[in-house]
């Protein structure tokens, strides 16, 4: 967890809001890329791949694809995963529950038990129903909201510069 990751988040927030809701894909993109580096999974999950999965929204995926070619996370290779629903989810680092999935929350939480999975969303509410990370457009920006109790709950340790960057956090 670096500072000069700090600083790609904050100019991120600052491109985000000059940008036309067409870009929203490649946004979410870069944000779920950056809270690679914003967030410490234990131990027994640095193993093996660095397992982001998708479910629903393809273009998220193509983006994330696109944007982690060749990239890790610690000395773990980035495998990014599509899934049309939450059937046959495994073992990831974080899953981003599209909009239209968002009714599925409760069976892709139940999929994931006890593992250190960070659950990212992208509609109102869903900070209420156990995602640990959710986007939300005020202003006409994309920001996120931070769950820090369902992030704590998963055994994930946070750069405190997140609390800072997120437009509301909830306990």
């Amino acid at each position: 967890m670096r500072g000069k990751t700090g600083i790609l988040l904050i100019v991120l927030s600052l491109l985000v809001a000059s940008q036309a809701k067409a870009q929203e894909e490649k946004y979410i993109g870069l944000f779920i890329y950056n809270f690679t580096k914003y967030f410490d999974w234990p131990d027994n999950m640095k193993t093996d791949d660095f397992v982001i999965d998708i479910i629903g929204h393809k273009s998220v995926y193509e983006e994330l694809t696109r944007l982690t070619q060749g990239k890790k996370v610690g000395t773990q290779n980035i495998v990014i995963k599509h899934f049309d629903s939450p059937q046959n989810l495994d073992k990831s680092n974080i899953i981003f529950v599209g909009h239209w999935q968002s009714r599925s929350i409760q069976n892709i939480l139940t999929q994931v038990g006890n593992n250190s999975t960070l659950i990212i969303s992208e509609m109102d509410g869903m900070l209420d129903k156990g995602s640990a990370i959710n986007f939300v457009i005020r202003d006409g920006t994309i920001k996120f909201e931070m769950n820090a109790g369902a992030v704590k709950e998963k055994h994930l340790k946070t750069d405190p510069r997140l609390r800072q960057l997120a437009y509301r956090v909830v306990e």
